[in-house]
């Protein structure tokens, strides 16, 4: 069983998977619905159908999450049913044995439909996480054709819409500072953590631009000084960017997260929450006035495009705006440390072409 190459033991593995992600997916896709009983109590009832027999392996999960309620699952390989108090097994079922709908799901309709994000759609890694089989039992999946359809249109008028009235701009770099730490206008800037505004000179002819601070810039109160930070430090050195005379900052100023034990592991802005700190960032492109940007992933992109691009096909060629800069768009140092050590080697010499390409413009506008 230890070793890994052995052909029997790579089949249990993935069938183990397979029962794993049948698990997850019962979690992530049941839905119950109400119905009344005789004595005129509720009792909320769901129809899932598994690959595997799982009922046993997930019944704890639903018990932890649901001990208020009084539920039933029903599956063509058995059920469960919990009172309050007692858990108890039951035979299979079938889908007409549980209710086709009940009020509440127009609520939950809406619910889904304003939180449909269609700057972050991506149609196939969706359909990966959640294919069409299990569609027919979640309410929220009749909308999924119409949202995706408009998806187009309804990221333009987000576009459209733009980062809402902040009053007049700050004056000074030092006051953005200190009135982003204040900015409770997503709920990013709500979770707690202090913002991390942006470093370097007044004037500078190079801006770079991430997507957010991480955990150690969050701690330390400065940008990109944690582990992406150091390697995108290496690179500029090796491409011949003076970091000193460059501005660093984020597209968001506070740190995303979801809290898991002690750590604290990032979460990637929303295009609603990147566009709110569109703000800031244009506030300090204002004042620093840079003739070129770096703009590293997408977030940073979206943050001075206003639209979601694709790294991979805008990459490695000047993007001129509306005040004349120009901007350059890179893939995101933690990009690099996310890869194996293949795949990194490749992407380390794009991502150093682009920072030498990057450090040749800059010299050229300095000039």
């Amino acid at each position: 069983m230890e070793d890994q190459a052995d052909p029997d033991v790579r089949r249990a593995e993935r069938l183990a998977q397979q029962v794993r992600r049948d698990i997850h997916k019962m979690r992530a896709f049941l839905r119950f619905r109400a119905v009344e009983e005789p004595d005129g109590s509720e009792r909320y009832v769901a129809w899932f159908e598994p690959d595997h027999h799982i009922l046993r392996a997930n019944a704890g999960f639903f018990v932890r999450r649901f001990t208020t309620m009084r539920w039933s699952i029903l599956t063509p390989l058995g059920s469960l049913h919990w009172d309050g108090e007692t858990l108890q097994e039951g035979p299979p079922a079938q889908a007409a044995d549980a209710p086709a709908g009940d009020p509440t799901e127009d609520l939950w309709r809406g619910y889904y439909a304003s939180i449909f994000n269609p700057a972050r759609l991506k149609v196939g890694a969706m359909l990966k996480e959640m294919p069409r089989r299990y569609w027919k039992n979640m309410p929220e999946a009749a909308l999924i054709p119409q949202l995706i359809a408009t998806a187009q249109a309804r990221e333009a008028r987000m576009v459209a819409q733009g980062s809402p009235e902040m009053g007049e701009r700050p004056d000074t770099l030092r006051e953005i500072a200190e009135l982003v730490q204040a900015c409770r206008r997503c709920p990013i800037g709500c979770n707690g953590t202090q913002a991390v505004a942006g470093e370097g000179p007044d004037r500078a002819g190079l801006m770079i631009v991430g997507e957010q601070p991480g955990d150690v810039e969050e701690q330390a109160g400065r940008p990109f000084v944690g582990p992406a930070g150091q390697v995108l430090r290496t690179h500029l050195d090796e491409a011949g960017i003076d970091l000193p005379r460059a501005y660093l900052t984020n597209a968001v100023k506070h740190f995303k997260f979801t809290p898991t034990g002690k750590r604290r592991l990032h979460q990637s802005p929303t295009a609603g929450e990147i566009d709110t700190c569109r703000w800031w960032l244009e506030g300090e492109r204002v004042l620093v006035r840079p003739r070129v940007i770096l703009a590293l992933g997408a977030s940073a992109a979206r943050g001075l495009l206003g639209r979601t691009v694709s790294v991979q096909k805008e990459r490695g060629r000047p993007h001129v705006l509306e005040d004349g800069a120009e901007l350059w768009i890179t893939t995101h140092p933690s990009y690099l440390l996310r890869l194996t050590d293949e795949a990194r080697a490749t992407e380390e010499r794009r991502f150093a072409e682009d920072l030498r390409a990057v450090a040749g413009r800059v010299r050229v506008q300095a000039a």
